[in-house]
């Protein structure tokens, strides 16, 4: 399906309470961003990196042509603007050599963040923005592998992939910025690693698909899950594996989502594997899953702060994790602002907002 024929999210989706909460949000948001326009787009740009700015000089233009395609979302759910915005952005980066960057990702995060700040800590608010602006960052991707992908066969392996993460972030808010992040963090460690990034970033985007088989009232309780509710939770990788093996996926991706809770000493899940007998790819997960549930607040507990993850990673490497993707992390962190591109990559901008 191109991506001018995607279906759009009907009102008849939600309940009319649900329905009536988000139409009073959209309206805030088009009010919001209508009259702030001008001072977001400044604000917007100070966030992009010079380099970005220096190589699309129209980026100023594009970006208030993007809040005005956001404004008719809020309005009347019209995508129009907006798509022929991405779908261009989309095709210019497909003709350059090499594969898709993030940055339309970031500089869509960096946007959220800037446009935050104009409409305040209003949750109704803030989720309908989220949401939306990780719509536009899985359509600029799939419209830039649509562009990019030789046959038709690979678009549709492509859309299949983005629907299985799509399908579990519908159940679990978590997940949506979780997978992104994790996936980011994989693809920069296994270039440290003479490791495929491509098939990292593919492997850690669906580690945790396998959770759309977890029952929701453990895959969202607020609490620690009880032993019972942990036998089923760590069914998830072996769930994962079966759903995609029949779409004939990379065989180590598989492997990898497979593995990613396996440990360094053979004290992990689903198989018992052990040190070098460990995929590699499920090695990477294990390591850049950790960081980012360590760093991120769930229900029941805090955020730690990075220089204590780190610290539990070195402390259990040999245990847990593989010390050498352990040092391949501390390389792609010890990167000059390498912490804030992942953080505005991963779409979890808290982790940007509190820097």
């Amino acid at each position: 399906m191109a991506m001018s024929e995607r279906h759009e999210p009907h009102s008849e989706s939600f309940s009319p309470f649900v329905a009536r909460r988000r139409e009073i949000a959209a309206r805030k948001l088009r009010s919001a961003l209508a009259s702030n326009k001008d001072a977001i787009a400044a604000q917007w740009m100070e966030l992009i990196p010079e380099a970005e700015r220096h190589e699309q000089p129209d980026l100023e233009r594009q970006l208030r042509s993007l809040l005005s395609g956001l404004c008719e979302i809020f309005d009347d759910g019209d995508w129009t603007l907006t798509q022929t915005i991405i779908d261009g952005l989309a095709e210019r980066r497909g003709r350059r050599p090499g594969s898709a960057d993030n940055g339309f990702q970031r500089a869509l995060t960096s946007g959220r963040f800037v446009m935050s700040r104009v409409i305040g800590p209003s949750p109704n608010e803030r989720e309908l923005l989220f949401e939306t602006l990780h719509e536009c960052v899985c359509r600029y991707y799939e419209s830039y592998q649509d562009f990019k992908l030789a046959s038709e066969h690979d678009r549709l392996h492509n859309r299949i992939i983005r629907s299985l993460v799509m399908a579990l972030e519908a159940r679990d808010q978590y997940t949506k910025g979780h997978s992104v992040s994790v996936a980011l963090l994989c693809e920069k460690i296994a270039g440290e690693m003479d490791v495929d990034p491509y098939r990292a970033y593919l492997a850690g985007l669906l580690h945790d698909v396998g959770k759309v088989g977890v029952p929701d009232n453990i895959l969202s309780k607020d609490a620690p899950l009880t032993d019972n509710e942990w036998v089923i939770m760590r069914a998830h990788p072996i769930i994962g594996a079966n759903i995609l093996a029949p779409i004939k996926l990379y065989a180590d991706v598989v492997d990898g989502v497979l593995a990613h809770h396996e440990n360094w000493d053979g004290t992990g899940y689903p198989t018992g594997l052990e040190a070098g007998d460990i995929p590699v790819l499920g090695r990477i997960i294990r390591v850049a899953d950790s960081l980012d549930a360590m760093t991120s607040t769930r229900a029941f507990r805090s955020s730690r702060g990075i220089e204590e993850a780190l610290n539990e990673l070195d402390e259990l490497s040999g245990i847990s994790y593989d010390g050498d993707v352990v040092k391949a992390l501390k390389q792609v962190l010890d990167a000059p602002g390498s912490m804030r591109e992942l953080s505005l990559a991963s779409l979890q901008i808290d982790l940007v907002s509190n820097r």
